[in-house]
């Protein structure tokens, strides 16, 4: 996957960026040192433990806060009732059997994943669309509870800390890649990139039309704050 210059890439290259691009795929590369090379374990101290307790117990918290929000149907589609949207609880290539999304997430370019939507028949329904950008973003879940800002250009957001992959909830959407995903929405500048999520950081910012990353359908319309 060629990096352009003129359009900032959603997905920020890691230490291995250059097997990254020899693979064509972002995140298609996997870094794992010898075991002989693991670290060893920490050992906390009582105020380390005691915090990182802290922090699991206020990570629940949010979690459970979050999940109220979904209504969850039993058939592989998860209503979130703050915005009013339905969700396929399973990426598109994967396949919904009793509470799993089995198979793998298949990758689409922009404007394969848009075909793929049209007339897509699923849960009694084939309305289901590609979401826009925002609504994408509002599946982006951070277990810290922190978020960087995004930047003048929208760019960015990443969750912050030692955060947890994928960034969404997973009690809702499990067995997500920790991937690209794109959305409807074109760049207003250049109309060979389009906007998109990853729920490897949480972050958004654009890829090209030729880029190959995942997809999740929605239906419904997104519901404005007063």
């Amino acid at each position: 996957m060629p990096l352009r210059n003129t359009v900032p890439h959603p997905f920020p290259l890691s230490r291995l960026a250059l097997c990254v691009l020899a693979a064509g795929l972002l995140g298609g590369c996997e870094f794992k040192p010898p075991a002989s090379e693991a670290p060893p374990a920490a050992v906390l101290s009582p105020e380390q433990e005691a915090a990182r307790q802290a922090a699991l117990e206020a990570q629940q918290v949010r979690e459970q806060a979050l999940l109220a929000r979904y209504q969850i149907a039993g058939d592989g589609t998860v209503t979130d009732t703050e915005t009013g949207l339905t969700w396929m609880q399973c990426s598109l290539g994967q396949s919904w059997s009793e509470g799993r999304c089995l198979g793998e997430a298949k990758l689409f370019s922009w404007t394969h994943a848009l075909r793929a939507a049209e007339g897509f028949e699923f849960a009694g329904h084939a309305d289901w669309r590609l979401p826009t950008q925002p609504e994408l973003l509002t599946l982006v879940y951070c277990s810290t509870g922190r978020r960087n800002a995004v930047n003048a250009e929208g760019y960015g957001g990443s969750c912050a800390g030692d955060y947890s992959k994928p960034t969404l909830l997973t009690a809702a959407f499990p067995d997500t890649p920790a991937g690209n995903f794109w959305t409807s929405t074109p760049h207003e500048r250049y109309g060979y990139a389009s906007w998109g999520v990853a729920f490897g950081s949480g972050a958004t910012g654009v890829g090209t039309h030729t880029d190959y990353t995942h997809a999740r359908l929605v239906r419904g319309t997104l519901r404005t704050s007063q």
